[in-house]
């Protein structure tokens, strides 16, 4: 059993974007602006020569023409996705430059690093995020990449200073060092008090790791592509995502997967209660703000509800005998269609006059619920007695919950118990107070262990 990461609240706002209640790109990285490793040459390093360089010679991009032309830069869009409710949650803004098609957008902002017009570029890219966000869907966010260190530079803080930032996402590379960025902590401030989020892109391929998310406090945190590729077959992937979601809610953040192209690693990551993502399976990037695939919004719904049955307080139950009083087996079970045990199935297809095998396939005797005439539970006859024993005992019923109630909160309720009950089995009952099961405690405290590893 892999443990849910809580859901954050993340920081109150009126305009806050809706991520629904999930609470750790499809070519979010491979399509989008991604930052070449450092050789030590300035901010940005520099791409090496040779195969998929280009950037020395005539190969180089034209940084004055591009900054010439008001049409410059284009903004694709590529969705966010709500990996709970199957709904998109906001946009990732992406850069490209139509006046250099054959130039990935990496080339270009290195060319513009090394020239020193970085600054210049970033500042076109943020006023035209901001010029889309006054364009979004409702209830959607819009995310953007900006250098953490260019963003005091002075034609960058002109664009942001004088600007409502309110559904503005801006993330922050963990490429770069955010050591050598001073004032980081305070500029993330600055932006947020103008109502922007910001995000940290990238964790887990660099160095700054959970030191820099500890100082920067992000209100994303978007786990890198090369956590996600294959996470469904990878144990160590797991557990860092698990580490990353436990992290980021501790900081009241939000968890966005990138690069989620297979069924299957979407899967998983539901289950792990990840609670957004991105990749080319969600959508890729497009000039449009592009719907969600209504598929693949079915099957995110599909993975939701079975990982929510899982934490649920009926993937526990076992099926009951019932009794009226103690006359024998429920005069209404058998013909009554207001008795629940007349049609009830447990998880394996059995029904209350079964005997199936208990947890774990031994052939554990079945307990029976002690019902009123009106099919309300009022004691339990179990076949054993305290620490095992073999003599049959009747107890009282002194929990109840409803089958979708969340392992933890039953659990929660039960220990709050007398302690001569404590560890009685508790009934699950539909709304009507009519009894479905039962679940003991034993197999509730496994549950529980399974979630804490």
């Amino acid at each position: 059993m892999i443990t849910r990461q809580r859901t954050p609240a993340g920081p109150p706002s009126s305009d806050r974007p809706d991520v629904g209640d999930a609470a750790v790109s499809s070519g979010g990285v491979a399509e989008g602006r991604t930052l070449p490793a450092a050789d030590g040459a300035g901010p940005l390093g520099r791409l090496k020569n040779g195969d998929g360089g280009g950037t020395r010679g005539d190969d180089r991009p034209d940084l004055r023409r591009i900054l010439a032309d008001p049409d410059e830069p284009m903004l694709f869009f590529q969705p966010i996705v709500d990996l709970q409710r199957g709904v998109i949650a906001g946009y990732e803004a992406l850069a490209r430059f139509h006046s250099h098609p054959a130039h990935p957008p990496d080339l270009v902002f290195a060319e513009a690093d090394r020239l020193g017009l970085a600054a210049q570029l970033e500042a076109r890219v943020l006023a035209a995020a901001l010029e889309a966000r006054d364009r979004l869907p409702d209830r959607c966010f819009l995310a953007v990449n900006v250098l953490p260190h260019l963003l005091t530079a002075p034609e960058v803080t002109a664009i942001w200073q004088r600007a409502d930032l309110r559904r503005l996402v801006l993330e922050l590379n963990e490429a770069v060092d955010l050591d050598a960025t001073t004032g980081l902590t305070t500029t993330a401030g600055a932006l947020r008090n103008l109502g922007a989020f910001v995000a940290m892109d990238d964790v887990g391929s660099g160095y700054a790791g959970l030191r820099q998310l500890a100082r920067i406090r992000p209100d994303f945190v978007k786990l890198d592509r090369s956590l996600v590729v294959n996470v469904d077959d990878d144990q160590v992937k797991i557990a860092l995502t698990e580490l990353v979601g436990t992290f980021a809610s501790r900081l009241n953040a939000w968890v966005i997967a990138e690069g989620v192209e297979r069924f299957d690693e979407l899967g998983m990551l539901v289950a792990l209660g990840v609670p957004l993502g991105q990749g080319f399976l969600l959508g890729r990037p497009s000039r449009a703000w592009q719907q969600l695939d209504p598929t693949v919004a079915r099957r995110i719904r599909q993975f939701s509800e079975r990982s929510n049955h899982a934490a649920s307080i009926e993937s526990l139950m076992e099926q009951v005998t019932i009794s009226i009083g103690d006359s024998g087996r429920c005069a209404m079970s058998a013909d009554c269609p207001s008795c629940p045990m007349s049609a009830a199935r447990n998880r394996d297809g059995l029904a209350a006059g079964d005997d199936p095998a208990g947890p774990d396939g031994d052939r554990t005797p079945r307990a029976t619920v002690i019902v009123s005439n009106r099919c309300r539970p009022v004691a339990l006859h179990l076949s054993g007695g305290p620490g095992g024993g073999t003599e049959p005992r009747r107890v009282p019923t002194t929990l109840f919950a409803r089958p979708e109630e969340p392992v933890t909160e039953v659990a929660r309720r039960a220990m709050t118990r007398a302690r001569a009950s404590r560890f009685d089995p508790v009934i699950i009952v539909t709304e009507m107070g009519r009894p479905l099961g039962l679940v003991r405690m034993e197999r509730l405290m496994l549950r529980l262990a399974e979630m804490s590893t």
